[in-house]
């Protein structure tokens, strides 16, 4: 038997910029907001204390690679002015609770220790400050996806309080939270609010120009020369700004783009490659974000939503709240109030996976939103169904239903939520 293994690979150079944890030594397309973040920490260099910071925008914008760079030039700086700056940096998205985050910081803070599941709180916060004393000077703890604390307030109650009570007398803290959720914010209790009291920064979709500045940095650090004709990179910039103005999304087109011309031995990378990419990207791109991204609640939404989307009787005669309840008595899951279920919905026009339109009610009043699936059905439902607890939320019906659906060539049926 030959190798299935393909000959010297004439396609790319170098695919580590690919890579999500890759940090590039130039953040494009965002001057404005590394100013932005810049004057929001000034006040550690200056030596007059550690703000709070919170980063907002859509998935794949800049916001971690931006915070990273940013808080390579503050250490610079504070090192430069002699001031005492620790930087503590967690990912919420895979611990989801001020719990798990503080067990990361103290296994963190004392290396040579381990600090099991089961720790007392009190013990995890005690030591955590005794370390924090004994290193002393600003400390900025940054938090991505902190949204995935959900209403766990209790880190962004007690750590910018933690000197002014007395928990800590050498040291102050502040907080860096980076969220795709732009509401974030408006759910926290007004006590958190009042402690916070922090600036703002807003990182922008990127635009068409944007992307294709983002993608030639890329594709010369990653392709063989010669080998991207000139029309790939404005198609792909094209494509994801018209979509979601995502970053890595467009990388990932690129580099699938870059894969499908290596398997099939061709010499170099073209528009046909990309439009090909396109739909295998789209595809594992709602996968990953149904299943890395949603909470259990915004996939029972997302699973009413598509129910009505691919059931033809059910635009007119039931609305997305009484299939999600309905949805949730099959599963056994808590029933959210109709006010969260719109943040939901919201939140998942956010996410790309649904589109919103606004219908006026005329005579009967107010405003119904219309809302229809991004994706094709198919990759939805499929995805729900490799869930075991989920694929019981579904009908025995399902796939008759997806196949009707597909039969009938309704790409556009839509459900309505009334508000």
């Amino acid at each position: 038997m030959d190798s299935p293994f393909k000959d010297a690979n004439h396609i790319f150079r170098d695919k580590e910029p690919f890579k999500e944890g890759y940090t590039p030594d130039e953040i494009l397309e965002r001057e404005e907001e590394i100013q932005e973040y810049a004057a929001a920490l000034q006040d550690i260099p200056d030596g007059f204390g550690a703000p709070n910071v919170f980063i907002y925008g859509q998935t794949g914008v800049g916001k971690t690679a931006t915070t990273q760079k940013v808080i390579e030039f503050l250490e610079s700086e504070a090192e430069s002015a002699d001031v005492k700056l620790t930087t503590l940096a967690v990912n919420c998205n895979k611990r989801t609770s001020t719990y798990k985050v503080l067990q990361y910081l103290a296994n963190e803070l004392y290396p040579d220790e381990h600090f099991k599941q089961g720790t007392h709180p009190d013990t995890l916060w005690n030591r955590i400050y005794e370390r924090l004393d004994e290193i002393s000077g600003y400390v900025l703890v940054i938090l991505d996806e902190i949204d995935k604390l959900g209403e766990d307030e209790e880190l962004l109650y007690d750590f910018p309080r933690a000197k002014a009570i007395g928990e800590l007398e050498n040291a102050e803290v502040g907080i860096v939270g980076i969220s795709n959720n732009f509401k974030f914010r408006e759910n926290l209790s007004q006590r958190v609010k009042s402690t916070l009291c922090e600036k703002e920064i807003q990182f922008s979709p990127y635009d068409a120009h944007e992307l294709r500045s983002i993608l030639s940095y890329y594709a010369d650090l990653t392709f063989h020369d010669g080998v991207v004709t000139g029309d790939v990179v404005p198609l792909t910039a094209a494509l994801t700004a018209q979509d979601s103005g995502d970053a890595r999304m467009a990388l990932d087109l690129l580099e699938t783009a870059g894969d499908i011309a290596r398997h099939e031995d061709d010499d170099v990378v073209t528009e046909d490659h990309v439009r090909i990419a396109r739909s295998e990207v789209d595809r594992a791109n709602t996968r990953d974000i149904i299943t890395e991204r949603l909470t259990s609640q915004m996939q029972l939404v997302l699973m009413a939503t598509t129910l009505l989307v691919i059931d033809p009787d059910g635009e007119a005669k039931v609305k997305t709240i009484y299939l999600y309840k309905d949805l949730c008595d099959r599963i056994d899951a808590d029933t959210l109030s109709e006010s969260r279920i719109r943040d939901h919905l919201d939140t998942l026009e956010m996410f790309g996976l649904l589109e919103k339109g606004e219908h006026n009610l005329g005579r009967r009043g107010g405003r119904a939103y219309i809302y229809s699936l991004v994706d094709e059905p198919r990759i939805v439902v499929e995805t729900f169904q490799e869930d075991e607890r989920l694929r019981q939320g579904f009908p025995a019906s399902i796939d008759a239903l997806l196949g009707a659906f597909e039969a009938s060539n309704q790409s556009h049926i839509q459900s309505e939520f009334e508000g």
